[in-house]
């Protein structure tokens, strides 16, 4: 017999897990979520992760319903193979005294060359969204940054604002 009730997916897989990066907190989020955020390598097995309103935010890899979305051979310290390098492009906008420690930076991840003002070809074995991290660190405020995985289809970006971030949002496709 169907029921003529609609399912509540709330019930299913609640949003319950929330994020903490650079001291923001984001969420709650379902599992579905985490997991298409751990395919997109925007969770990792060390982001700090909560579960519930309240809980203690540790890394996602000591959270048991989190370990099944990473390695299910070995806890992170255990890796030991080294990535490849992907292809990046990076757009830089230094509003800032920033462009000096931008380009120091990205000497340390990699091999990279400017194209032309602000844009910049990086070859790193870094994750996408670690190299956007690692510039942020260092921007000046008002700076722009967008990090395009050309190699994973992958993109990050800082300093757009919120109504940008939406948009990008609406429109980026992960590559599966």
């Amino acid at each position: 017999m169907v029921s003529s009730e609609p399912l509540d997916l709330a019930e299913i897989d609640p949003p319950r897990w929330r994020i903490m990066t650079d001291d923001v907190v984001y969420g709650p989020y379902t599992l579905g979520q985490m997991r298409s955020f751990a395919d997109e390598d925007r969770l990792r097995e060390n982001s700090k992760v909560a579960d519930g309103d309240g809980g203690a935010f540790i890394a996602a890899w000591d959270h048991d319903d989190l370990k099944l979305l990473f390695s299910p051979s070995s806890p992170p310290e255990a890796k030991t193979e080294p990535r490849q390098p992907d292809n990046h492009m990076i757009f830089f906008r230094h509003v800032g005294e920033s462009r000096a420690a931008a380009l120091q930076m990205l000497n340390q991840l990699g091999k990279f060359a400017e194209m032309m003002p602000g844009v910049y070809l990086l070859s790193s074995a870094e994750r996408t969204s670690q190299i956007r991290l690692q510039l942020a660190e260092i921007s000046a405020p008002g700076d722009q940054i967008v990090v395009v995985n050309a190699t994973r289809g992958r993109l990050a970006w800082a300093g757009l604002g919120d109504d940008t971030d939406a948009l990008v949002q609406s429109i980026w496709a992960p590559k599966s």
